[in-house]
């Protein structure tokens, strides 16, 4: 809770909220905690002209608002500083416009991604979005956090296909920017601001995208060898080939057993089977196996290498950000470093973009203190390190995001859009 809080009694918050927002309030449960930090009352507005008037109430008091959508990434950043409201976007739930004409689709921030990309199926379109998160996971929550997937090689991120955004400011004001159309490029880039932000300096009430057609063909190399070595090298050759692939992945734990390396091919049936073909020619005397698969066999081998369901607070979770040439040395030392220490480090490693995402399991304390020689070794590369996930009194010990040359930028930013730090407080980077 903070200061100003005090005042406020639970049934006098409920009842000075409940007019602003149709009645939808009510009392906080453990469930509602925000990495252990709980809210005194939960609300669910169903319109932004809610979601704006009870912005503008908690920042006239003083109070502070966290907000949630699927509640799959909680755990990312540092805990908040305070929470007297928590805003659940689930009501806002909506495809508000859908051009298939335009390959574009405006929709509400609670709104699934799986129930987005079901929708645009009926019209052989989807978001081209892939993150390994839960089902429940929201549009919202993935602009906010700015999670992307393996396909981000071909597709780009987030901020590669947000085009629009609608927001609602710390003080209540409904802002907008972007457009419908794919080539807007006029006034302030708010799409792109939002973006990643982690609801520090608004709520966001619906977002636009580019949308791509679905692919008529599908095929993945599924390549093994002892060792994740010779699959690093062969990612990085496919990089720089000719091969238009939408995936590569490198498999791989400190554990004995082999490392896997995926590369995905999308488009015409004859280009993706000529594609993934040429993949396997590339491993002709070498140690490493390969065959091609498609159909179920194809989403059955992406799903069986999943990391795990998020929630699991025996493991530390990272996102690794490198050069495709520096995710084979970087691994070099994780690898080393976690066997001297007795910890168990397992990572996908999006080759094609040089995001990794990594898991780390065994003691807590040797886990943190791994955390710092992981992060050294990716800043000695030019790199970066983010912790994405575990136990609200692990993450504590840790600083989650490392050090960034544009936080003076950022907390400018913040001082422009949340002055009274009313939105999150406390959880992006620096403690913004």
């Amino acid at each position: 809770m903070s200061a100003a809080s005090v005042k406020w009694s639970v049934e006098m918050l409920g009842a000075a909220l409940e007019p602003l927002v149709g009645g939808r309030v009510r009392a906080a449960r453990p469930a509602d905690a925000v990495m252990d930090v709980s809210p005194l009352v939960v609300i669910e507005p169903t319109t932004e002209d809610e979601v704006a008037a009870a912005l503008a109430f908690a920042d006239s008091e003083g109070l502070k608002v966290l907000t949630r959508g699927g509640g799959t990434q909680l755990e990312l950043g540092h805990a908040p500083t305070g929470g007297d409201i928590l805003i659940s976007t689930r009501a806002l739930a909506s495809v508000v416009e859908h051009n298939p004409a335009d390959l574009t689709v405006t929709v509400e921030a609670g709104l699934r991604l799986d129930a987005l990309q079901e929708t645009l199926g009926r019209s052989n379109q989807w978001l081209a979005l892939d993150p390994s998160l839960p089902a429940g996971t929201t549009i919202g929550g993935i602009v906010a956090t700015a999670v992307s997937g393996p396909r981000r090689l071909r597709y780009g991120g987030v901020r590669d296909q947000i085009i629009g955004v609608r927001v609602v400011r710390a003080d209540g004001v409904i802002a907008k920017g972007g457009g419908k159309v794919v080539k807007n490029v006029a006034g302030f880039d708010l799409p792109k601001i939002f973006t990643g932000s982690l609801g520090t300096l608004g709520v966001i009430v619906n977002a636009t995208f580019r949308l791509y057609p679905l692919a008529a063909s599908s095929a993945t190399a599924f390549l093994s060898a002892p060792a994740f070595g010779p699959l690093c090298d062969l990612a990085v050759r496919i990089v720089g080939s000719t091969l238009v692939s939408s995936a590569i992945t490198v498999v791989g734990t400190s554990e004995a057993g082999k490392a896997h390396l995926l590369v995905r091919f999308e488009g015409v049936q004859a280009a993706v089977e000529d594609q993934a073909q040429a993949v396997l020619a590339l491993t002709s005397g070498t140690t490493i196996d390969g065959m091609i698969v498609s159909g179920n066999g194809e989403a059955e081998v992406w799903r069986a290498i999943a990391l795990g369901p998020e929630g699991d607070i025996e493991r530390l979770r990272l996102k690794v950000g490198l050069l495709p040439t520096q995710i084979h040395p970087w691994l070099d030392q994780a690898r080393e470093g976690a066997t001297r220490r007795g910890l168990i480090i397992t990572w996908h490693a999006h080759a094609g973009h040089g995001l990794l995402d990594v898991s780390l399991t065994g003691d807590p304390e040797a886990r943190s203190a791994f955390v710092g020689e992981l992060r050294a070794a990716a800043l000695a590369m030019k790199g970066s390190l983010v912790v994405t996930e575990g136990a609200p009194e692990v993450i504590a010990t840790l600083d989650p995001w490392g050090p960034s040359p544009a936080l003076d930028l950022m907390r400018r930013v913040k001082a422009e859009f949340d002055p009274r730090g009313t939105l999150n407080p406390g959880r992006f980077i620096g403690g913004i």
